[in-house]
This record gives C-alpha cells, sequence and structure tokens, in this order.
C-alpha cells in the first residue's frame, strides 16, 4: 500500500522532465504532511494509470512561476490547497461552473498549455456528509462556525445545494455579513453572532453543524453551554482530521449528537479529481484503504490535504 512517502518540491528543485508519463502534484504551504499522494498513488496503480503524484511547497506569491514551470515541463495536473486556491482561480483560463460558484480552485486539468480549474471541495462535502449521516444535504439546517475560505466555499456549495436555512457564524462579523449579502438572493440567511447565547439559539435552530476553524472555539471549555449547543438531533461535522480525537466531535458525541471528521471530504474531494484527470470511475474503495492506512500510521504535526 502506497504511503505518504513522494517527491517534495521547491520552485528551484522542480524536475526538468517529467518524473512519470502522466504527472500530478499537490500545491501548497505547507505542504509536507499532505495525504493526497497516498490516496492518488493507490488509485492510479488500481486502475493502471501510467501517474506519479508529488507535492510542491509554495506560496501565493510565487505560485504563478510554479505553474508555469509545471506547464513547461508538461504536467497533466495539479491539486491545490491553502492558500492557494484563490489565486488559481485567476491563474486557470477556463473554470468550470464548480470553480465559478465556489470562487477557487483546488483541481486543475492541464491540456495542451491551457488550465482548466475545477473545485471538488462542495461536491466532495456533500457526498461526505451523506455519506456520514445517511441524509440529504438539501434537506438540512445548517450552522457553519467560522468562514475563512473552506468555510464559506461550503456555504456557497450549501446555498446551491437549495438547503433551507444556512446559519453563518464568525469571529469577524463583518465577513459573516459579506457573504450573506451574496447568498440572500438564492437562500434564506441568518448571520449569528460569535457570543454563547446567540450560538446556542442557532444550533437550537441547526440540523448540521460545521466547523472550520483551525483552532477549538475558547466556548469548548465551558460544559454548560456545551449542552446548550449539543444534542442527539444534530448531526456536527468538524472539516479537520487531525489529531484524531477532535474535542469539538468528542463533546458532540458525549451529548449524543452523530459526529464525523474532514475525512471523508477529503476522500470525495480526491476521488472527484481522480476522474477528471483519468476520465476513469474512482476505485473508492482502494482510495478508502490506502487513507486509512496513512492516517493509522499517525502524523506529528498536522496534515494537509
Amino acid at each position: 500500500m502506497p504511503d505518504a512517502a513522494s517527491p517534495i518540491w521547491h520552485l528551484p528543485t522542480l524536475p526538468e522532465v517529467l518524473p512519470w508519463p502522466k504527472s500530478y502534484a499537490v500545491l501548497g504551504l505547507p505542504i509536507s504532511h499532505s495525504l493526497s499522494p497516498a490516496i492518488h498513488q493507490a488509485a492510479f496503480a488500481a486502475v493502471g494509470w501510467p501517474g506519479g503524484y508529488g507535492r510542491l511547497e509554495v506560496d501565493t506569491a510565487g505560485l504563478a512561476a510554479a505553474v508555469d514551470r509545471l506547464k513547461t515541463i508538461g504536467f497533466s495536473g495539479w491539486n491545490c490547497t491553502a492558500p492557494l486556491k484563490q489565486e488559481m482561480y485567476r491563474l486557470c483560463q477556463r473554470r468550470a461552473t464548480s470553480a465559478i460558484r465556489l470562487g477557487s480552485v483546488n483541481t486543475v486539468l492541464h491540456e495542451n498549455g491551457v488550465l482548466e480549474g475545477y473545485n471538488t471541495d462542495g461536491r466532495g462535502w456533500v457526498l461526505a456528509v451523506e455519506e456520514a449521516f445517511s441524509v440529504s444535504l438539501r434537506d438540512l439546517r445548517i450552522l457553519f462556525l467560522g468562514l475563512g475560505g473552506a468555510g464559506a466555499a461550503l456555504a456557497r456549495q450549501a446555498s446551491w445545494e437549495g438547503c433551507p436555512l444556512l446559519l453563518l457564524a464568525n469571529r469577524t462579523a463583518s465577513k459573516a455579513s459579506s457573504l450573506a449579502a451574496e447568498l440572500e438572493q438564492r437562500s434564506r440567511i441568518t448571520v449569528v453572532p460569535w457570543e454563547k447565547a446567540a450560538l446556542a439559539e442557532a444550533a437550537a435552530n441547526a440540523d448540521l453543524i460545521v466547523s472550520s476553524v483551525a483552532e477549538d472555539p475558547l466556548f469548548l471549555q465551558d460544559p454548560g453551554f456545551l449542552d446548550r449547543l449539543f444534542g442527539p438531533k444534530n448531526f456536527v461535522l468538524d472539516l479537520r482530521y487531525w489529531p484524531t480525537k477532535l474535542p469539538l466531535l468528542e463533546a458532540a458525541r458525549e451529548r449524543g449528537a452523530r459526529a464525523a471528521n474532514g475525512l471523508g471530504m477529503l476522500l470525495h474531494q480526491a476521488a472527484l479529481a481522480f476522474e477528471l484527470w483519468t476520465s476513469t470511475p474512482a476505485p473508492i474503495s482502494v482510495m478508502r484503504e490506502a487513507l486509512v492506512a496513512v492516517t493509522s500510521a499517525g502524523y506529528r504535526e498536522t496534515p494537509s490535504r
């Protein structure tokens, strides 16, 4: 079973020629602990695709130069993670509907010097929620805790899915208000102040609580508040998947809520990217096994995509 070990490049160390007949990579900063190589290498092997997958550490300022090099070398495509998705959107000559709707690109298909940008995060998230909780996402009222790049993108996806109510909570209130103004033409939106009373009231009106905050909020230290935030009727999704025990999910489960981490979304967005590159159905079971194997091995630091 392939593990996460794969080339880690920087712009000066990119190879001069294609390292594999079909070459792919994940771009981001940091990138050393990305799980994407394990998933994609297993999938390539399973279907006999002559591909390989490396990692390129690059920041936003260096992305344009890195993309030019990947095009020149002849890479067939790549993924990108934080903080590059909005800048990658700008660099693509063509953008699929998925990218336009979410305003960012996480998957690129390169053909004859033309970059076509997609976003598989949104659909991957939908599939992950439906798989984890055996529900249709479009039936759910959703509370978003945190509206950074990932949270805002998924709120946009939920709006396009037709969810009946989106509750937007962010430490910086102006970001929630701005996103609400963008989405209110399609969806019923409520902006929720980042305060305990308001968050508890919003949770009582939500079916699914989605957290994209990088660190656990201080309210997780208040058991009484947690009793008001979570209950058996709730589904709770933390987009992180490291460490293996996330306090938000532990607190939710202790109060009877069904909870899941971000590994399902990681799996499904990767499968969708694989299908875009290969025009072949993704071997989901193989990719899942690879993901389980590499996460079971353990990490000392927080892995990215």
